[in-house]
């Protein structure tokens, strides 16, 4: 085993107002690839096998024998890795096995909430147990492009970061990729809600994409090597540099501690943030008391 990843599970808190559901919302089914323990799927030449946390014991057998007998494999070992995760990806070294995903769906989160002000404001989360599955079996493709068509040397941010950019590619490819904005307003509440959460912050590049890729474009079929060969190089790629600098405006805008904002803070970072942060307090706030807010904690672009 090389490489263990999770998404985890997000504390909620009492809301004071809550958005209504996103446009088209689906109706939640079990997906398909979660519905049976010891399913597998395809990772690029190989193969993935995905077992519920529920089943765990009796999914892993069907690992081969050379796999089942690694301790880090056991059962016991993967369910202390697992915790209160709702989904994890353990990467092993096989040569025609990519990895083992384990799902919890019972511990996905329902709703995803971040305060402004003395406001709390949340989105329902419809699906999340497929967009975790997904974006888990994402980290898989990413790890098998390495030194292809993406770089050797990704960071960790950039695994996540690209692991959201598969789930977008599958909700393109399903028709159903007016939930990418719900990731993408999941993302930016997360943030907002607490700035530790910037390491799975893949919201401008699914900015990026909303922009750029529509619905009919995705649909026609065009496989994910292909799409991330192609947008890979287009998408924002932020240093660890950059990074802490949004951490410490993040911080300093949203923090439980901040008493009155500080117009020049981190100023050459603002605009980019405020455009990220804009369509989701948009959603939320609605237009015009989101240009409100933005104008109140942030420097326009035009005045810099």
């Amino acid at each position: 085993m090389t490489l263990c990843r999770g998404s985890v599970f997000i504390g909620l808190f009492t809301l004071n107002v809550f958005a209504q559901p996103l446009e088209e919302p689906l109706h939640f089914q079990a997906p398909t690839l979660v519905a049976e323990a010891g399913t597998w799927v395809a990772v690029l030449d190989k193969q993935a096998l995905v077992c519920q946390l529920v089943d765990l014991a009796s999914c892993l057998r069907n690992l081969p024998l050379s796999l089942q007998h690694q301790t880090a494999l056991s059962a016991i070992n993967i369910r202390q890795s697992m915790g209160l995760k709702s989904a994890m990806v353990l990467v092993v070294e096989h040569e025609s096995i990519a990895g083992i995903i384990i799902v919890q769906a019972e511990r996905e989160p329902k709703s995803q909430t971040g305060s402004l002000g003395l406001n709390t404001y949340g989105i329902e989360l419809v699906n999340q147990a497929q967009l975790s599955l997904w974006h888990e079996l994402g980290h898989l493709h990413t790890i098998g492009l390495q030194g292809k068509v993406l770089p050797l040397i990704l960071s960790d941010y950039q695994h996540e970061w690209l692991a959201d950019v598969y789930v977008f590619w599958r909700l393109g490819q399903t028709k159903q990729l007016h939930l990418a904005w719900q990731q993408l307003h999941r993302r930016n509440l997360a943030v907002i809600h607490d700035s530790d959460n910037l390491s799975h912050w893949s919201a401008p590049q699914l900015q990026f994409l909303l922009q750029q890729y529509d619905q009919h474009i995705l649909a026609t079929g065009v496989n994910y090597v292909d799409f991330i060969t192609e947008v890979y190089p287009r998408l924002p790629n932020y240093s660890d540099r950059d990074m802490a600098e949004f951490s410490s405006l993040i911080q300093r805008t949203f923090g439980a501690g901040v008493v009155q904002p500080l117009p020049n803070y981190m100023f050459w970072r603002q605009p980019s943030l405020a455009a990220i942060l804009q369509p989701t307090l948009s959603y939320l706030m609605g237009e015009n008391a989101a240009q409100t807010w933005l104008s109140q904690h942030f420097i326009p672009a035009y005045n810099l």
